[in-house]
């Protein structure tokens, strides 16, 4: 039998797991992906172009380096880019869905060497963090995919591009991949 005091103590503790079990939840809630009937498009977001190369081993593309800043709550509704891109997450979380084609997860850890990397499933949200990033190449395979801040913070994320020149960045998709808007 367990005597009254020790008692209370175990309910005490458990109360106090509880509830910093609640707090913890609520302080690592994400941000969901965009609303179903949102219009398509981009809302939240604000980008910087970092810097730019017109590589001589690429003739007709440009490398560039853009920092992109995502509201609590920003979102970019089903979308594709010429490009090929890797983008990593500086602070907050960004949440990702690929509808189509092909993209890889690098997950950084903490150490020099990433400490995993995966495909990414369709049709599946992932969510990456600081040192995570994201990686698909336009060119080899179609990529359609919708982005979010996944975080209650704003969410800071650099991309470096290998884009083709004369091509709109983004365009925008409906559910059947169709260009819209």
């Amino acid at each position: 039998m367990i005597p009254g005091d020790v008692m209370k103590r175990i309910s005490v503790i458990g109360g106090v797991v509880a509830l910093l079990g609640l707090i913890a939840v609520g302080t690592l809630a994400q941000s969901a992906p965009p609303p179903v009937d949102a219009t398509p498009g981009t809302s939240g977001v604000n980008g910087a172009l970092l810097g730019a190369i017109f590589p001589a081993a690429a003739p007709g593309y440009r490398l560039q380096m853009t920092e992109l800043v995502w509201a609590p709550g920003a979102y970019s509704t089903s979308h594709t880019h010429p490009l090929a891109q890797v983008a990593c997450v500086q602070s907050g979380a960004l949440g990702m869905t690929l509808q189509q084609g092909a993209a890889t997860v690098t997950r950084g850890g903490s150490g020099t060497t990433p400490q995993s990397t995966e495909p990414v499933a369709l049709n599946t949200e992932v969510i990456v963090g600081p040192r995570d990033c994201i990686a698909y190449d336009e060119f080899s395979i179609h990529t359609i995919h919708t982005v979010w801040n996944a975080s209650e913070e704003t969410t800071t994320i650099w991309m470096a591009d290998l884009l083709k020149l004369g091509e709109p960045y983004t365009t925008l998709v409906n559910d059947l991949g169709t260009p819209v808007g």
